[in-house]
């Protein structure tokens, strides 16, 4: 019985970890189609899975697993009916795109069909930590170094834009630096309250000062989205404290004052040509006002996706579409991909498949909030707090990357979550299924 419980969890940390990490540097091809670290573990799980516990296996009883299995199949689905029927539909990224979503389908069938108890839903959550650990050792590596995995953008010959970027920054195990970004800036509220480190009679939580080496990175990558995020990530993270404990106001201010203090001191000793952070914003304010810089090139890709949606009736240009059509027709800001993850579900699949994702994101929210009220002990709390801060900064992260179909890591670590808030729901500390 140990053994087996010891291949179940082997199995979803190896989903886990290939979501997080899908290339580890190595892309092989074969007939056009591309296989990486995360697509070979899928199967290969899948098939396991099926061979090991092909007894056992049913989806439970579960809202949240039922809800976006459901609503996963019905994307793929009519993302096939647009590649067959809609004239933009690009066949080969459209079912790179499409395997994506199936491998989260698998992802989710399996994470609510295998038994876990708690201790073993904590340890998930410290791979997440230390792998976590590890891409920021190795952004800082990239930044210092100047070398880069073989993935990465920095050695594509054919990439011109980075070319004309700074050597020293970090695309980590993606293939540019907004991507990096968006997927270390996403895993901290995971890390956050897992390992903590006594000195005297402070206890100090090494989460944060992740978060912080996260911050810095995105700083070198001039990837301010992510840091927005990060910003909003700790504000929201202060107003859920006073919700659960009106007490903390005091702490909070402290932290706060705290917060601005570190603030201050990351802009002046990070400055750039003597502007730092804030500089780098003001500058692109100034870029809009006369029509240049890349908040002006992104509000101006943002208006055509809008525009291309409502042309087609708000049933999107079909999987893989969108560079398909700028390609063609061409772009006002010279553009040929979203560069926001909730605008290329609309101009690809239309008004509502996204619709359907917010809903259930909204949904994620709304038991982690019923379960931040109720939750008496500290696990129950911070898992609730957890899932609202990852849903919130994936939205605003979710306008870092130029595309994000082909990303694997929001639905590992949607499934994560969502397998958390089940046991609470079901038993708290106590295993739940199996």
């Amino acid at each position: 019985m140990q053994k087996t419980m010891r291949v179940r969890f082997i199995i979803l940390a190896l989903l886990l970890t290939a979501s997080i990490v899908p290339n580890l540097g190595i892309q092989v091809n074969t007939f056009g189609f591309s296989w990486n670290f995360y697509r070979i573990v899928i199967v290969s799980m899948v098939l396991v899975t099926l061979v090991l516990f092909r007894g056992e296996l049913q989806i439970r009883r579960q809202k949240g697993f039922l809800l976006w299995m459901g609503f996963l199949v019905v994307w793929f689905v009519y993302g096939l009916i647009q590649i067959i029927s809609f004239p933009y539909a690009d066949m080969s990224r459209g079912m790179q795109e499409l395997f994506t979503i199936l491998c989260a389908i698998f992802v989710f069938y399996i994470f609510s069909c295998i038994s876990i108890d708690r201790e073993e839903y904590e340890r998930l959550m410290r791979i997440v930590f230390f792998l976590l650990l590890a891409l920021i050792l190795l952004g800082f590596f990239e930044i210092i170094t100047g070398k880069h995995m073989s993935t990465s953008m920095f050695n594509d010959p054919a990439n011109k834009v980075a070319w004309k970027m700074d050597i020293h920054s970090a695309a980590g195990i993606m293939y540019n630096v907004n991507d990096f970004s968006a997927l270390i800036t996403l895993m901290c509220p995971l890390a956050i309250g897992r390992y903590r480190i006594q000195m005297g009679r402070v206890k100090f939580d090494l989460g944060w000062i992740l978060l912080v080496c996260v911050f810095l990175i995105n700083r070198q990558n001039t990837a301010n989205i992510c840091n927005m995020a990060i910003i909003a990530g700790i504000l929201l993270y202060l107003i859920l404290m006073v919700m659960k404990d009106r007490r903390k106001v005091g702490v909070i201010l402290l932290i706060l004052l705290l917060v601005a203090a570190v603030g201050v001191a990351l802009i002046i000793i990070l400055g750039a040509d003597q502007k730092g952070l804030v500089g780098q914003w003001a500058d692109q304010l100034t870029e809009y006002d006369i029509g240049k810089g890349s908040m002006h090139a992104r509000l101006l890709i943002y208006q055509d996706a809008l525009s291309v949606s409502w042309a087609t009736g708000l049933m999107g240009l079909g999987p893989g579409g969108f560079p398909v059509y700028f390609g063609a027709h061409g772009s006002s800001s010279g553009f040929i991909n979203p560069h926001s993850y909730l605008l290329e579900i609309l101009s690809q699949y239309g008004i509502l498949i996204l619709f359907a994702f917010l809903t259930l994101l909204g949904y994620m929210v709304y038991r982690a909030l019923r379960l931040l009220r109720s939750g008496a002990s500290e696990e129950t709390v911070r898992l609730a707090r957890t899932v609202v801060l990852i849903v919130a900064m994936l939205l605003i992260t979710s306008f870092a990357s130029s595309s994000y179909m082909l990303n694997n890591y929001n639905w590992g670590i949607l499934a994560l979550l969502i397998l958390g808030l089940e046991m609470e729901e079901h038993g708290g500390h106590e295993k739940v299924w199996g």
